[in-house]
């Protein structure tokens, strides 16, 4: 759905039932735009939920990643001959499917918030919304690796807060609960494509009793 994520629905069962479902109808195509409109629904029905249920713990402030996710899916499109995608423009979306190691490129090194004013800023809009300037704590043999910026809340004071660690990497675990459950997620699509030729063939025999 993002670039680097392809969710299929292999279940035989669902692939079963919704082939005699396009099987009867008249107009395959519109079956399969429903059944896109669905997995849209669906998916930002599960990203809002996730919006409202992840607060972050470091701070009140919210990022809201997940709305940010939600407003990002796609309407289905036709693709190819009976193929309708549903796209999830979010680059940040296939980490949290896949995880993974995020490195530092053109940065030294990267900055880890540690500190709620730090949380959802980086450094230069820690310093611009604070007022505050970060300054480098080195330790060991003086690599960035592991040092942290810090901030002393006045120029006299002797103590210091540290607002960032600084690492060249991070691993991030994949999130199992990023992408709505596969069952459930097929028997709405099974439902509204049910939906969809109940329509259609009412359409067609709208006095069924005279036949």
């Amino acid at each position: 759905m993002s670039e680097g994520v392809r969710f299929q629905f292999a279940s035989a069962s669902f692939q079963r039932r919704f082939g005699q479902i396009i099987a009867q109808s008249e107009k395959p195509m519109a079956i399969l735009m429903a059944g896109g409109r669905e997995v849209s629904k669906q998916l930002k029905k599960h990203f809002r939920g996730k919006d409202k249920s992840g607060a972050n713990k470091m701070s009140t402030r919210r990022s809201h990643f997940w709305l940010q996710v939600a407003q990002s899916v796609s309407r289905p499109e036709q693709t190819g001959y009976n193929a309708i995608s549903v796209t999830i423009t979010d680059p940040r979306f296939a980490q949290k499917v896949f995880g993974g190691t995020i490195t530092a490129k053109n940065a030294g090194a990267l900055t880890i918030p540690v500190e709620e004013r730090a949380y959802d800023r980086s450094a230069a809009t820690f310093e611009r919304e604070t007022g505050l300037k970060l300054f480098l704590v080195k330790t060991g043999d003086g690599n960035l690796e592991d040092a942290v910026l810090a901030v002393k809340e006045n120029a006299s004071s002797k103590f210091f807060t540290v607002e960032y660690i600084l690492t060249k990497s991070v691993t991030q675990q994949a999130d199992t609960d990023a992408l709505p459950d596969k069952t459930t997620l097929q028997n709405a699509i099974l439902v509204r494509a049910q939906k969809v030729l109940d329509r259609q063939i009412a359409g067609q025999n709208p006095n069924p009793s005279t036949e």
